[in-house]
């Protein structure tokens, strides 16, 4: 997918999501917008939205991202749990989740990163 057409689905999903685009953010898009109250609402966008595979990318890596921060502010529980836990392992059937996935696990550790113990 060329920067332009990947910078427009960014658009779209920053407007279904309210989340403001900034076009410098691009590379680390679902780090820079995560946000660990919103875990539920992303991990309901993802499953029910029609993304094409780079857009689900960067959708995949706002839910990790935000959920590594519930998993800090102690939000990381219950039904969240249980749907995030069902969305890393359905990523597992969509090779390119695979360099978030590995990118978490490499970063991991339990002060900071704690979601890599978990992909």
């Amino acid at each position: 997918m060329n920067t332009s057409t990947e910078e427009e689905a960014l658009k779209k999903v920053c407007k279904h999501l309210k989340i403001e685009f900034d076009k410098d953010d691009m590379q680390d898009w679902g780090i820079v917008n995560s946000n660990p109250a919103r875990v539920a609402e992303f991990i309901d966008y993802y499953k029910k939205t029609e993304l094409d595979d780079e857009t689900r990318f960067h959708v995949f890596e706002l839910i990790v991202a935000s959920y590594n921060d519930a998993i800090l502010g102690r939000l990381a529980k219950g039904q969240v749990k249980a749907d995030f836990l069902q969305v890393v392992k359905e990523s597992h059937d969509t090779p390119k989740l695979k360099i978030v996935r590995d990118y978490w696990k490499e970063i991991y550790n339990k002060e900071n990163f704690p979601v890599g113990k978990l992909l």
